[in-house]
């Protein structure tokens, strides 16, 4: 489901993502006929593996003894009771999933249409959850709260705390207090709401948001120093004249580095999630920069 749906509650996984309801199988690596010593297969046992293998179940990670494959319900039945108990209103929700096509990973947003906050006329956010799941090895479990701009389909990145929850896949991970954790989060969020007016009133001209998304984005390392990519920076103005109507201001610019972490290109398929994920955490860590708060009125 690589498209929103609209959904009037949070259904459970099999009502929405099927291919994503199985038991993972857990099996001792064998290697020339012999077991590998503390290493096992993480198999999904739900499709056709390999045709040489002539049999059901496809390998999606090989992990060490302390690694426990927690079915993906398990942690999404946790975000849905975490929402239930927030109390948020789930009859006006949007859901879309990005899944690999073996089952080893996905991502799902959830989109709650009445919780509006505007902070410029025509600007619409709304409250977005995102989880993040994987058997191989892609991602921890990972629940986030934020706004999603539905102008530029823009999923904005955290100004102040980072509303978020990992846990590894260990049996150390806890579905229960991560739900909990969860529940709070819709309360928090009023805050982040507050800063974007803050930065609607810090003026930030081109010329200053371009220079910042040069040092910032467009360089990357090499083995005799730093260059830029000059297409990069291009891309970044061009990004910059999308959003005329924001005005020359630090929320425009923090707009154009949320623009750049929402919107990958590619099939979907075996690495869109863990693509979407990185550039997420690249925009994220652009806009935790001293140098970036500073510019957009942000600073203590």
């Amino acid at each position: 489901m690589s498209s929103y749906q609209n959904f009037d509650r949070i259904p459970t996984l099999s009502e929405v993502a099927s291919e994503l309801v199985f038991e993972p199988r857990r099996e001792a690596l064998r290697h020339d006929g012999m077991i590998v010593k503390d290493k096992f297969a993480i198999i999904n046992p739900s499709i056709w593996g390999n045709p040489k293998s002539n049999r059901w179940g496809e390998v999606m990670q090989v992990v060490g003894k302390s690694h426990v494959a927690t079915p993906y319900p398990v942690m999404w039945d946790s975000m849905r009771e975490g929402i239930e108990m927030s109390g948020l209103d789930t009859s006006q929700v949007q859901i879309k999933f990005i899944v690999s096509p073996d089952g080893g990973s996905y991502a799902a947003d959830i989109i709650f249409k009445q919780y509006e906050f505007t902070p410029v006329v025509g600007d619409v956010h709304s409250m977005r959850f995102r989880i993040y799941d994987s058997h191989d090895m892609t991602f921890k479990h990972h629940i986030q709260c934020g706004l999603f701009r539905y102008n530029c389909d823009n999923g904005q990145s955290a100004l102040a705390e980072k509303l978020e929850v990992k846990a590894k896949h260990t049996l150390t991970a806890d579905p229960e207090k991560l739900g909990r954790i969860v529940a709070d989060f819709p309360t928090r969020l009023e805050a982040e709401a507050d800063l974007y007016k803050g930065m609607m009133a810090t003026p930030v001209s081109k010329d200053r948001a371009v220079e910042f998304l040069r040092a910032n984005i467009a360089t990357y390392r090499v083995a005799s120093g730093i260059k830029v990519n000059e297409k990069t920076v291009e891309e970044c103005s061009r990004i910059w004249n999308m959003y005329q109507n924001l005005g020359d201001t630090g929320y425009r610019l923090f707009n154009v580095i949320t623009h750049i972490g929402t919107h990958v290109t590619g099939r979907d398929g075996t690495n869109m999630a863990r693509k979407q994920a990185r550039v997420e955490q690249n925009a994220q860590s652009v806009v935790d920069l001293p140098e970036f708060k500073l510019l957009v009125g942000l600073a203590a």
